[in-house]
């Protein structure tokens, strides 16, 4: 195995540590705190907070394959990355001046969709940074680094909230989302082109951009298995996102479990999420990702069947094979895309990449709010 250099290295922790900042947001604002200052605080049903989302991800969905697109023709991935960010940030920190709920719900859905839309293109910076056989183990990484995230954010805020309340943990998530983002944002940058920059004008908005996804979609020049991988993660996702988003709800009303009990119970997940996504990418360079992904669809397949028939203590054995599952699922899908495609069509790719998890995140939550 050939030894990272110093200049790699920085730039592989730095990518890695923006997984940590991103999980600040998606466990403090999706999957925590916000939906829970809404349904619990503020009495507002399920669907409000599911619609919200929605919107927010329809939005991401529709304009990712193209922003994508854009992204690869321009040759620029490091510039939209850092803007969509600092988005998120801004309406993030928002969120903590307002008493609305219609307010909270606009910010809300500002700050998920510059969240969602960074991540197309921080996944495409995932080719600047490392080799392609060590794809698997660098995207395992990252995603440790965003559980091992995850669980910091549950520590630093769950003191902070029980003393100052939600709006209080909302600036803190603000904080430390744009605290640990800050290295990829002053490290990472795009690779030298190697010809001229395409200028972009309207017409190819419209024409060359949709031009170019067809020809992907829909004709020979797919990636050999992309077709297939995007069909079988739609499924996939669609569930994983009703985990994220209604764990913390779920977990009050079926188990009876009380604020102080749902953060040590997804501390717990937390941790099997960190040996699943270490180990899936480790797994996935070595016997392939389709073996390793059916392996995980397995898992999630007994967790939920054990969500469904356990009640306390054994929801613990639910938390853990949850956590185990969640975490090799995003490090295998992501490892398999970037095995597939090539570098000129990061963004493209993983543009129609998160259109799949993005209809799955509109269809998964809106059918279980209703």
């Amino acid at each position: 195995m050939n030894k990272f250099g110093l200049k790699q290295g920085l730039r592989i922790f730095s990518w890695a540590l923006y997984d940590l900042a991103n999980q600040f947001f998606v466990l403090n604002i999706v999957s925590l705190y916000f939906v829970r200052w809404l349904t619990l605080e503020k009495n507002a049903p399920e669907i409000f907070y599911a619609l919200a989302f929605g919107v927010s991800t329809l939005f991401v969905a529709l304009l990712a394959p193209m922003l994508g697109t854009l992204s690869d023709l321009s040759g620029r991935h490091h510039r939209p990355f850092v803007v969509l960010t600092l988005i998120s940030v801004a309406f993030t920190l928002l969120l903590g001046t307002t008493k609305s709920l219609p307010l909270a719900l606009l910010f809300f859905a500002v700050a998920n969709f510059g969240c969602q839309e960074a991540i197309i293109f921080y996944n495409a910076l995932l080719f600047n940074i490392a080799d392609r056989k060590w794809i698997g183990m660098v995207s395992g990484l990252g995603k440790t680094a965003g559980y091992i995230g995850a669980m910091l954010a549950m520590f630093l805020t769950k003191s902070f909230f029980l003393e100052r309340g939600y709006q209080a943990v909302f600036v803190l998530t603000a904080a430390m989302f744009l605290l640990f983002s800050l290295p990829a944002m002053l490290f990472l940058r795009d690779r030298k082109a190697v010809g001229p920059r395409h200028r972009l004008r309207l017409k190819a908005l419209f024409t060359g951009v949709f031009r170019r996804l067809r020809r992907t979609l829909f004709s020979g020049q797919s990636p050999a298995g992309l077709k297939d991988l995007l069909l079988g993660l739609l499924f996939i996702f669609s569930a994983v996102n009703v985990v994220m988003l209604f764990m913390a709800v779920y977990g009050t009303r079926l188990y009876g479990l009380d604020d102080v009990q749902i953060i040590d119970f997804i501390v717990f997940s937390t941790l099997f999420a960190i040996i699943g996504s270490f180990f899936s990418g480790l797994a996935s360079d070595r016997f392939g990702g389709g073996r390793t992904l059916l392996i995980v669809g397995g898992f999630w397949i007994l967790s939920f069947w054990c969500g469904a028939l356990l009640r306390p203590p054994w929801h613990w054995a639910v938390g853990g094979l949850a956590g185990l599952s969640l975490g090799a699922t995003w490090v295998v899908s992501r490892a398999m895309v970037v095995k597939m495609i090539p570098a000129r069509k990061a963004g493209e790719i993983f543009g129609l990449f998160n259109l799949v998890g993005y209809v799955s995140g509109i269809a998964g939550p809106v059918l279980w709010g209703f």
